[in-house]
């Protein structure tokens, strides 16, 4: 008996790890305690979780330098257990080789990935984030993309997304292979963090008399010097956007025009850092008229405790004109842990 449980655990010791050792488990649990205060007597506090995630990627060896790819990433809530599991981040396969990588399914648009390749957004899913000045960035599902290896530091991705609609060729359903696309252009050297993005995100509505797909250009860059100090710019411009909401363009409205810039810096003092940034967003209507103007500060002190975890304390004002319930002062203590 003995002999055989032996025989088992040797067998178990050898083969565990040539199944397990191709894929990774990760993640990362990001919460903050938050005090709001939008100057209309409107105070509160909250415990929110920010952008957690789950997920599960690794390869398969296919040989002669071809491997297939796989990611499932979701999101989760710590606050609420009837929530806990949230929609999908990425989920997609793919091959990968020195000719590049080809995926399918949900995943960054190329846009979005130069969008992060500008190297600004140093405290993502905070207070301070980028898109609580107004920046888009986008994930999408059914998307087929490429993206080429490393050329002295540059990358070139771009992304197809049939809109998967059975209308008529004349009619405004979105039947088509390219119905929506992207593309990235990204730069990482001597310093230098560089991207820019152009997608085109096909209407889908079916009230609209009219395909209005969304466009949206991006630009940003950063140089990091003595190691220790970043300075970036970024700059955003969305057609046929008729939201404002801190987040991506998430309606289609004909002629409507969002322009976003921004610019951010970063000073590390060894296990601290100092983040900033301002920003300013512009809302014009189908008629070319600014309905909103929106001034962005941010700034946040951060404390790296570990490789894996670290801890900060953020503060925001948010300043539109015309004011309409939109000035917003907030303060945030933060604790993020990746695993």
């Amino acid at each position: 008996m003995n002999k055989k449980l032996i025989a088992l655990a040797v067998a178990a010791a050898f083969s565990a790890p040539v199944t397990m050792a191709d894929m990774m488990v990760y993640g990362s649990i990001h919460m903050d305690i938050r005090g709001m205060d939008n100057g209309n007597s409107n105070k509160n506090t909250t415990v929110n979780n920010n952008g957690s995630s789950l997920g599960f990627k690794g390869f398969e060896d296919l040989g002669n330098g071809l491997k297939t790819i796989f990611k499932y990433d979701m999101t989760y809530s710590g606050l609420d257990s009837a929530t806990a599991i949230g929609s999908a981040n990425d989920s997609y396969i793919g091959l990968t080789g020195g000719f590049g990588t080809f995926l399918v399914g949900r995943h960054n648009t190329p846009a979005k990935s130069a969008y992060y390749a500008a190297g600004n957004d140093h405290l993502d899913d905070s207070i301070i984030d980028f898109n609580a000045i107004g920046f888009t960035e986008n994930r999408v599902s059914n998307a087929i993309a490429y993206v080429s290896p490393n050329l002295s530091g540059i990358k070139f991705a771009a992304a197809v997304v049939p809109g998967e609609q059975s209308g008529a060729d004349d009619s405004n359903d979105e039947n088509g292979f390219m119905d929506s696309y992207s593309l990235g252009l990204m730069y990482k050297g001597y310093g230098v963090r560089a991207g820019v993005g152009y997608e085109v995100l096909g209407d889908t509505t079916t009230s609209s008399a009219e395909n209005n797909d969304i466009k949206t250009l991006q630009l940003g860059a950063s140089y990091t010097f003595m190691n220790n100090y970043t300075i970036g710019a970024q700059y955003s411009n969305d057609d046929n956007c008729g939201s404002l909401n801190g987040n991506s363009c998430d309606s289609n409205t004909d002629g409507s025009e969002r322009t976003t810039w921004a610019i951010a810096g970063k000073a590390q003092f060894g296990n601290n850092a100092i983040i900033a940034n301002y920003g300013n967003t512009q809302l014009e209507n189908n008629a070319g008229v600014t309905s909103i103007d929106t001034n962005h500060i941010g700034i946040a002190l951060e404390h790296t405790m570990s490789k894996r975890t670290n801890v900060y304390v953020a503060f925001k004002n948010q300043d539109s004109e015309p004011s309409a319930g939109e000035d917003l002062d907030q303060l945030a203590v933060g604790m993020i842990h990746k695993f």
